[in-house]
């Protein structure tokens, strides 16, 4: 038996592992690196039971080529070799471009590769090089709000300032519940111990959240009930109040920012009397919480997805942003702060007009190389321009973005679907291809994809636990491979081709090399904490070198977040709002085959109502309900939740697979979809950002 370091690939925190070889060169072990000078023996239950993925029977294991017609499910596939596949993959490929130019093809990839930090900077940029403005990422139903706030504020795609856990005395915290999600855009482990320590610091935690979360409690802090897709009101009624209150750093304020006055002429229209009604806080909680974070010795502030797929979460950022900025805790020691990490990921970027592309729901930007997810549905095998030809890397778009019924109906149409991936998911059901990608204990790689997010910093380099099993590759070399297809430049062109190049190259700059890691205890070097207090100096990349309080691109998002309130103020009682529930026994849809998860009351995704509401619409235990609105139904068992407000539903996304053919364990008790509810077509997205609207949307429910 041998054992060898590795770290988790699932979340931000990336949790060292230990692994367990036997002789037969199998890994049969996975434990948590109890001597990691940082994550000190944290992982969670996802990550040490990751060889249940790592063996499971469904896994695709070698290239597989389809043999029924895509309309036919489920599908039936014959293996081939990689050289064949790529053989048809790159005639069929180029003769899409050749004929319809190459907005005809499209890339979506998903969250796995996004932490595949060997893959991820070729596959968020296959699409741009093969020409299209057509592609689609997980970042619109996750995250892409942020980068778009830190662009027009920070002018910069890639700053994002984490909370100095280890020396605030106020943490104020939106949409999260890192007991059960962990924090996101935070590498942090032991979710739980850092809010601990506040408190035992004499500090004060708050969450504000849709529901009472588990997060909470009398060592970790409290939480106040906000009504769902509210928080940018919230936010917005804390600045007024911290400015006619005079609660703010003026001096500070004019000497760092501009645009100030279009800032405080903006949240002027949001007084705590005013959006008490909206929010469900009353207005002397609102202003007690202005007051006790802008008084705070040091406060920092944080904002998770609960917040990030409401309709208006590029603003929610921005205020967010503004909040620890004028209270002058942005670059402040016990504040909010760029963790720079072992390289900075922070660049200038030159503004530049988006790209339009006409949907036929209306034209829409492209963000971040990104359409809005929604637009698949409409233009996958649709219209009189549609994608014709498909690349899904690492992804399953079919149950993690909104339109699933669009895209049942387009897939089948399309020319060429290639789907890279661990499993047969519901969208592999649809490909011409699936290719077998290789799992992250197969894989040598950097710990990467944390940077610039870990309140310690350290670097990580591992080899690969086990050679990838079967006729499995990594992603990196399939992307590399479908560039050299496309006649695009491609690291394989190379003798010296390198998985780690990347790497390499970043950790030359730093003195360091992959060689020297590894020979290290625990194959990690800590590096120094950043410093906090040089944000304005540093990392503050608008052409003055000031934060812009007030973005003019902002402009038309403002305008519709009035028109939203007055929406809010004047909505009928009796609707239910839906929120996504986290839950710590599922990650998106990419682990519903896992038995450690997909177990006992865990294996499905019930709807949680409150007990009022259960007792008002008279439901007996048993009773199957219909959920619907204008975009969608779907039918689902309930159970009783005290944790919600009346009039507040919940339920987990990641399900629904009644049509996973290839994923046995998930497809055996499936769930319900409940992105088939959420929005779709004209004014379904967040329009800074393309961000999809997951959260606070409006469902009616009755009996099936």
């Amino acid at each position: 038996m041998t054992r060898k370091h590795t770290f988790c690939r699932i979340c931000e925190p990336l949790c060292p592992i230990v692994a367990t070889v036997d002789e037969a060169g199998a890994a049969v072990k996975l434990e948590p690196d109890r001597d990691h000078p940082v994550s000190k023996g944290f992982a969670c239950h996802k990550g040490l039971n990751f060889l249940q993925v790592h063996n499971d029977p469904d896994r695709v294991n070698q290239p597989l080529r389809r043999t029924n017609p895509k309309g036919e499910l489920p599908a039936q596939f014959e293996p081939v070799s990689w050289d064949e596949a790529f053989a048809d993959i790159g005639q069929r490929l180029r003769a899409i471009r050749d004929k319809y130019g190459p907005d005809a093809l499209s890339v979506y990839f998903g969250n796995p590769v996004s932490l595949n930090s060997n893959a991820f900077p070729l596959a968020a940029s296959l699409g741009a090089q093969i020409g299209s403005k057509r592609n689609f990422s997980a970042g619109t139903q996750d995250t892409a709000n942020k980068p778009a706030a830190v662009e027009a504020v920070l002018g910069t795609l890639n700053l994002f300032p984490i909370p100095d856990f280890a020396n605030t005395r106020y943490l104020l915290c939106f949409g999260g519940n890192p007991k059960v999600s962990h924090w996101t855009y935070t590498s942090l482990h032991r979710p739980l111990s850092v809010l601990q320590d506040i408190i035992g610091r004499g500090g004060k935690v708050r969450f504000i959240n849709a529901r009472r979360i588990e997060s909470a409690g009398e060592k970790t802090g409290e939480v106040t009930l906000i009504r769902p897709d509210t928080d940018v009101y919230f936010m917005a009624a804390l600045l007024c109040e911290i400015h006619r209150n005079g609660l703010y750093d003026k001096a500070h304020v004019e000497h760092h920012g501009h645009n100030v006055d279009a800032l405080w002429d903006f949240v002027s229209a949001f007084p705590s009397e005013r959006v008490a009604t909206v929010t469900g806080i009353d207005a002397t909680t609102i202003l007690a919480i202005a007051h006790e974070y802008a008084t705070a010795p040091s406060a920092a502030i944080y904002m998770a997805t609960g917040v990030n797929q409401g309709r208006q979460g590029t603003l929610a950022y921005w205020l967010l942003l503004m909040l620890s900025f004028v209270t002058g805790n942005l670059g402040r020691t016990g504040g909010d702060y760029y963790a720079k990490g072992f390289y900075p990921n922070a660049r200038a970027v030159a503004p530049a007009p988006a790209p339009i592309v006409d949907l036929p729901s209306g034209p829409v930007n492209v963000v971040a190389g990104s359409l809005p997810g929604h637009a698949l549905g409409e233009l996958a095998g649709q219209g009189s321009d549609p994608i014709r030809g498909l690349i899904v890397l690492s992804g399953n778009p079919l149950l993690s973005m909104p339109g699933e019924a669009a895209m049942r109906k387009g897939f089948p149409k399309l020319d060429l679907m290639v789907h890279v991936d661990l499993f047969r998911n519901a969208t592999g059901e649809y490909a011409d291809y699936i290719l077998p990608a290789a799992d992250w204990l197969e894989r040598a790689e950097c710990n990467l994809s944390a940077n610039a997010m870990q309140p310690q910093p350290f670097i990580q380099s591992v080899d690969a636990v086990v050679s990838p099993q079967h006729d499995r590759r990594d992603d990196w070399w399939i992307i590399s491979r479908l560039q050299q297809e496309l006649e695009l430049p491609s690291a394989l062109d190379r003798p010296d081709a390198d998985m780690l190049g990347r790497a390499r190259k970043i950790l030359s700059k730093i003195g360091l090399s992959i060689e020297e890691i590894r020979a290290e205890p625990s194959q990690s070097i800590l590096l120094p904490q950043a410093e906090r207090e040089v944000f304005y100096d540093e990392v503050v990349f608008n052409p003055d070198h000031r934060v812009n309080c007030c973005p003019e691109p902002f402009g038309p998002a403002i305008e519709r977040c009035h028109r939203l309130f007055d929406e809010l103020s004047n909505e009928p009682a009796g609707i239910f709002k839906l929120i996504s529930l986290r839950t710590n026994y599922m990650h998106n849809s990419n682990l519903a085959n896992m038995p450690a998860l997909k177990r006992d009351k865990h294996a499905l995704n019930p709807l949680h109502i409150h007990p009022a509401d259960i007792a008002a619409m008279g439901l007996a235990a048993d009773d199957k309900l219909a959920v619907s609105n204008d975009y969608g139904l779907i039918e689902t068992h309930f159970v009783e939740d005290e944790s919600l407000q009346p009039g507040v539903v919940a339920m987990s996304h990641g399900y629904g697979h009644a049509r996973s053919f290839g994923l046995s364990r998930a497809q055996a008790a499936p769930g319900a979809n409940v992105n088939a509810l959420m929005p779709t077509g004209a004014g379904s997205h967040e329009p800074l950002s393309n961000m999809a609207h997951l959260t606070g949307v409006a469902v009616k429910i009755g009996r099936a």
